[in-house]
This record gives structure tokens, C-alpha cells and sequence, in this order.
């Protein structure tokens, strides 16, 4: 068999545990995992340990291969941690291989007339690639055709990532300690459901996707999601990872879905504080979807929005044919309106059913982090039936004054000139609709005539807006008049 698609190793001096060193290994007693919104979890892992008096030898097997070796804290009652290392050097064919380089190996060939197993002994020189470089008695190997036999196992190799650490203890004891780290490799978003039940209410679902790529499982693992954006220190890379490591992280996520409900969130330092109501395993490489908001008829408003293209400045005569207003959902987060509970970012997903009672996608966007109070105002489209038209029909000269500060050969005046506009609203469709129509205005612009009633929207004052009630299958026309005071220079 071809070395490269086969390495065997058989450890016939010693089981590991017994070569090296007497080292404690305290098993994983409960983990509790808190998970940041940007690649970041805490994990709590509670070990008892049995501790001599003076200097203890403790590795603290399967923690994540991205753990943070900086952030680790071991705690206990009357213990003293005097050193930590991390070594994340893990137990494969190809680790075995390389770290028994410069070593007398057992080789085995195969006779292939009759099949027997031929042994020999050869010093590996070499390991790169995947392929030995072999040396025996007669000669150097450098595509050999066998297996390869290791008579022990390299002693700083590791079946799982180690923390291993030299803790002090003033008595002997078995003692509760307590193992806290950050790692990255694991995060959380939000995505949410709104099924659209009628022209005013709708249902919001809000699934949490909790994804782990941090190279360890967390076995009936108490969980806490943590929303808002906690700030850390850039780091500095500090070198490449073992091949093995680099290779896990790159398999892809399994979706699993898990059983949820409403998790009340509560307030912590500065961000919102989610606490899963079950414990629940958390697979390496694996994507779990729980349930975390479920409301239902929550109230919210649905209208089409457009900046109007017409410039109110100089003497063109702008316009706009055939635009199509933007679709817009507006729900506030108040109890009032059957939500009222903090929203952590995400995307949230619209759907309809139609006439015949087909679900259908209408639309999503994507919130920030959404205190309870605050209102969401999400865009979906384009009404396709609503297009609008707009035009200024004229530019008028109101008046024209010389400043009294004029000096030289250009003076200055002041202008005044009104422009004469009309706005036509066309609703193709059966369904009255309304239309939010906002006019940007130049500093000194005043609204002195207009068909419907509008209003400042914005503390700017830069912006005007109109809000059109538009039946179905009907028309409508605003007009309105802008005068707008100016400086102007001219030379004579």
C-alpha cells in the first residue's frame, strides 16, 4: 500500500497515558458558554481536581483550538496558578510521522506473490509532503511503498487541545476549579419571520443561528447570547496553526433546528443579555437554529416613499417621468403594538400569502440593534402599480433687490423666484395605497401654494413632504409653489 494514502501507527511499548509523564486530566464537570455577536465566546468550564500538596501538573483537555491563550483564568480556592501553555499540537497520522523524524522506525512491505508481511527497520530522515525519506541498511527510500510502525508515541502530542498548566496548592484536596477562556470560532445572528396576516398585523419570529467553528463541542452546554458590539484590541497574527486545525475549520456547517421559545432578555453593563432557557449541545462545525422571539399580531403601518427629482434652483424646469415609490414596513417596538422587547441585529424576512393562498417571499432588510421604544423602518422594493411623474411647469422672477453692501463693478442682488409644480400620482393597481412625497428645499425656500396640506420633515428644514392617500385604480395631482430667496453676482 502507497505511503501516501496510508500511515498506520501501532504503540506496542506503552499506552500514552502511562509513557508520559503522571499528569492530572480532570474531565469537564458543566460548561456555560456566553456568545458575542462578533466571533467571540467565553466559555466557563467547571473541572474537579484532585491536587496534591505543592506543585501540580494539570491538563485541562479539549478546549477550542482558537482559544485566546492571553485571556485564559483558572480559578479555585487556596491554588496558585504559576504557569499555562497552550498546545494545540494534536494527535494525527501526519503529527506522529513528523515529530519521529531522525528516529528508527518498524517498516512493512507486502509480498505480493504471497502476500506476507516483510519487516525491517530504517531511520526517517525526512518527512515532507507526505512522503518519507527512509534509511536502511542498504540504501535511502524516497518513494516507499509501505507502511511505516511507530513503537511509541511522540510525548508532546496531544489526543485533544490541551491547556496545560503548573497550579500550586497549599493542601491536598479535591477541588472545584474553574476554567475561563476566550475563543473565536463561534458566533451567533438573528433572523427573523414576519408573516403578513392582513393590511395591519403580522406574526415576527425571531430565530437565533448559533455557528461553531472553534475546533471543540460543548456537550449539554448552558447558553447566553450577548447582543451589542463589544470592542477588542486588534491582534497580531502569531503564526500558522497546525495543518489538522486549519483543515476542521474549513468543513462546512450542518443546519440543526432545535426546539425554542420567548427568551426574556435583561440588561447587562451595556448591552442585552439573552439566556436560553435549556441546556443544549453545540457540535463542531455545526450550525443550530433555536428559537428566541415569538409574537404575534404585531401592528404595523406599510407606504410607499419618493424623493421628488425636481430642483428647486436656478431657471431649469426639471422633471421625472415614471418612478416608482419604494415600499416601506414601519413597526414600533412598543407593547402598544404587540412587540416592545429588544431586537438584536439581524435580517428580517417578509411573506405574504396570495390569493389563492400561496406563501410568498415580499421582501427583507436588515435592522441594527433595536432598543424596546425605537421604531423600525425597513424597505422592501418598488411598487410595481404606483409610478409617479413630476414637473415644475414654470420658473417666475418675484422680485429683485441690489444689497446696500454692493461695492465695485459687480453688484449683488437679492432673488426671489417661485416655481410652479406639478406631481401626478397613477395607481394601477386595486389596492388604495399611500405615498409619502418628499421635496428637498434650498436654504430660504418657503411652500406658499399648495393642493394638499404638507409639512416640514425634518428639524433640518431641508426636506418638505406631501402625504398622498391614493384609491386604487385611481389618479391624483399635487401642485404646488416654491419661492425660493437667492444672491446672485452680476457683472456689468
Amino acid at each position: 500500500m502507497n505511503m501516501k494514502s496510508f500511515v498506520m501507527f501501532v504503540a506496542t511499548l506503552c499506552a500514552f497515558n502511562v509513557c508520559a509523564e503522571q499528569i492530572e486530566k480532570p474531565a469537564s464537570e458543566d460548561i456555560s458558554i456566553s456568545i458575542y455577536n462578533n466571533d467571540l465566546a467565553l466559555v466557563r468550564d467547571q473541572r474537579r481536581v484532585d491536587l496534591k500538596k505543592g506543585i501540580n501538573e494539570v491538563a485541562f483537555e479539549g478546549v477550542a483550538t482558537q482559544l485566546k491563550p492571553e485571556s485564559v483564568l483558572i480559578l479555585g480556592d487556596n491554588i496558585n496558578v504559576l504557569e499555562q501553555n497552550y498546545d494545540y499540537a494534536l494527535l494525527t497520522p501526519y503529527n506522529i510521522t513528523e515529530k519521529s523524524v531522525g528516529k528508527t522506525v518498524q517498516t512493512v512491505r507486502i509480498n505480493k506473490a504471497t502476500g506476507e508481511q516483510i519487516f525491517d527497520k530504517a531511520k526517517l530522515i525526512s518527512y515532507q509532503g507526505g512522503e518519507p525519506v527512509l534509511q536502511f541498511d542498504y540504501g535511502i527510500e524516497t518513494n516507499f511503498d509501505g507502511r511505516i510502525v511507530f513503537d511509541k508515541l511522540p510525548a508532546d502530542l496531544n489526543q485533544k487541545p490541551t491547556l496545560a498548566a503548573k497550579i500550586s496548592s497549599v493542601q491536598a484536596a479535591l477541588k472545584d476549579m474553574m476554567l475561563a477562556y476566550l475563543t473565536k470560532g463561534i458566533s451567533w445572528k438573528t433572523d427573523y419571520v414576519a408573516g403578513v396576516k392582513d393590511d395591519k398585523t403580522l406574526d415576527l419570529t425571531g430565530w437565533v443561528s448559533i455557528t461553531n467553528n472553534s475546533g471543540v463541542s460543548y456537550d449539554n452546554a448552558k447558553v447566553q447570547l450577548i447582543a451589542g458590539d463589544v470592542h477588542e484590541t486588534p491582534e497580531y497574527p502569531r503564526g500558522h496553526r497546525n495543518g489538522m486545525v486549519m483543515k476542521a475549520m474549513a468543513y462546512s456547517a450542518d443546519a440543526v433546528m432545535t426546539e425554542g421559545a420567548n427568551v426574556a432578555p435583561e440588561s447587562f453593563s451595556a448591552y442585552q443579555l439573552y439566556t436560553l432557557d435549556n441546556r443544549t449541545d453545540i457540535q463542531n462545525n455545526q450550525t443550530k437554529q433555536m428559537a428566541l422571539i415569538e409574537k404575534n399580531d404585531v401592528r404595523y403601518e406599510k407606504e410607499g416613499r419618493l424623493n421628488s427629482g425636481l430642483s428647486l434652483s436656478g431657471d431649469y424646469a426639471s422633471d421625472f417621468e415614471k418612478v416608482h415609490p419604494s415600499i416601506y414596513y414601519i413597526l414600533q417596538n412598543e407593547e402598544e403594538a404587540n412587540l416592545g422587547v429588544p431586537l438584536p441585529k439581524g435580517v428580517m424576512r417578509f411573506y405574504e400569502n396570495d390569493s389563492h393562498g400561496n406563501l410568498q417571499f415580499i421582501g427583507e432588510n436588515s435592522i441594527g440593534q433595536t432598543a424596546k421604544g425605537e421604531k423600525l423602518e425597513l424597505e422592501l422594493g418598488k411598487m410595481f402599480d404606483v409610478f409617479v411623474n413630476g414637473k415644475i411647469e414654470k420658473v417666475r422672477n418675484v422680485k429683485e433687490n441690489i444689497l446696500t453692501t454692493y461695492t465695485g463693478n459687480c453688484p449683488r442682488y437679492q432673488v426671489v423666484k417661485a416655481y410652479d409644480a406639478t406631481v401626478e400620482f397613477k395607481n394601477g393597481g386595486n389596492k388604495e395605497t399611500v405615498i409619502v412625497f418628499k421635496q428637498y428645499m434650498n436654504p430660504k425656500t418657503t411652500i406658499i401654494n399648495e393642493s394638499l396640506k404638507g409639512s416640514v420633515s425634518d428639524k433640518s428644514g431641508r426636506f418638505y413632504q406631501w402625504r398622498v392617500e391614493l384609491k386604487g385604480d385611481a389618479t391624483q395631482k399635487l401642485t404646488f409653489t416654491a419661492e425660493v430667496t437667492s444672491e446672485e453676482t452680476r457683472c456689468n
